[in-house]
């Protein structure tokens, strides 16, 4: 499949915040951004693409946990990189003013087909941070519109289509909380203020 090319923008509806979330079944480390933010699973909530509640199952953490452990080595930007994480999509840090921010995407276009994989994501997100350098805060899944008329699902929770970006998507905020919730398409937690 040709690489995605898409315009800057990539306004989508914001969701409402309701509880911060994060994992209990996540794996212990203390280099992780979220390990101190572990609710108990049973109260654990979070939002799909379409914005509905989404109860974080044990599975679900579980799966979670997955994503960390995949992804834990592309917190250095220049291994995602070499791992095929090498353009830029879209271009810039994307942000929508008072919903949060989603930082800056990479993506592995080798990886972009009409296949949800879970521990192999198409985007990786990052933060920038003061005097430059980048946070990862989260993955992004991405199926092109041309390649499914229905919403594909990952945890039983439906991607959100993009028109503008010719994509559904669907984001899991592994390694940054998310008040809007784990599947939020926006997290206020996040910021391009250091871009």
């Amino acid at each position: 499949m040709p690489p995605l090319t898409f315009p800057r923008s990539r306004a989508a509806a914001a969701v409402a915040a309701v509880a911060i979330v994060a994992f209990a079944a996540c794996e212990s480390d203390t280099s992780s951004p979220t390990a101190a933010v572990q609710p108990n699973a049973a109260s654990a909530h979070s939002h799909g693409a379409h914005g509905g509640p989404v109860v974080l199952t044990p599975d679900m953490l579980k799966a979670i946990a997955k994503v960390r452990a995949a992804t834990k080595g592309f917190h250095d930007l220049a291994a995602a990189q070499n791992a095929g994480y090498n353009v830029q999509f879209p271009a810039g840090c994307a942000a929508l003013p008072g919903s949060g921010a989603q930082g800056f995407h990479w993506i592995n276009n080798d990886l972009v087909d009409g296949n949800v994989e879970l521990l192999r994501p198409e985007l990786v997100m990052y933060e920038p941070k003061p005097g430059g350098g980048r946070q990862l805060v989260g993955v992004d899944y991405v199926v092109p519109l041309s390649l499914s008329a229905e919403p594909p699902t990952l945890l039983g929770v439906p991607f959100a289509p993009l028109p503008e970006l010719g994509v559904w998507a669907l984001h899991i905020w592994a390694w940054r909380p998310n008040p809007s919730g784990m599947f939020a398409m926006w997290n206020p937690s996040v910021s391009c203020a250091n871009q």
